[in-house]
C-alpha cells in the first residue's frame, strides 16, 4: 500500500513542521521589547486583529519621531516599514487577534534591531 520511502517522507514532513511550529514559539516567548507597549484585548469578546496593527504602527510613529521624524535615515525608515508589512502579510493569514500574536511580535523584534543612524 504505502512504501517505505512514502512513510519516511510523510513522517519527516510532520517531523519538520512540529519542529517549525515549536521554534516559533520559542521565539516569541522572548516575547516585547522594554520600549513597546503591547496591544490588549477587548475587555468583552474577541478584538479585530487591527487592534494589533494598529500598536505596532504606534510603536513604529514612536520610533521614527524619536530618530528625527522626517529627517531620519531613508534605510531606518525602510527597515522599520519591512517589520510593518511583514506584520500586514502575516495578520493576513490569521483570523483571529489570539492567533496573531506571533505576528505583532515578530514585528516589533524586527523593528527594534533597526539601527536609527545607518548610512
Amino acid at each position: 500500500m504505502f512504501s517505505f520511502r512514502t512513510l519516511v517522507t510523510v513522517t519527516s514532513g510532520i517531523l519538520l513542521g512540529a519542529t517549525l511550529f515549536w521554534t516559533v514559539g520559542v521565539f516569541a516567548e522572548g516575547k516585547y521589547p522594554a520600549d513597546y507597549k503591547p496591544s490588549k484585548p477587548a475587555a468583552t469578546g474577541e478584538t479585530n486583529v487591527l487592534t494589533r496593527i494598529f500598536a505596532i504602527s504606534t510603536y513604529m510613529t514612536d520610533k521614527l519621531n524619536a530618530a528625527g521624524g522626517k529627517d531620519s535615515s531613508v534605510c531606518y525608515r525602510n527597515c522599520l516599514t519591512v517589520g510593518m508589512n511583514d506584520a500586514l502579510k502575516c495578520t493576513e493569514s490569521m483570523s483571529s487577534y489570539v492567533s496573531s500574536e506571533v505576528c505583532e511580535v515578530t514585528a516589533v523584534q524586527k523593528m527594534s534591531v533597526c539601527d536609527p543612524k545607518c548610512k
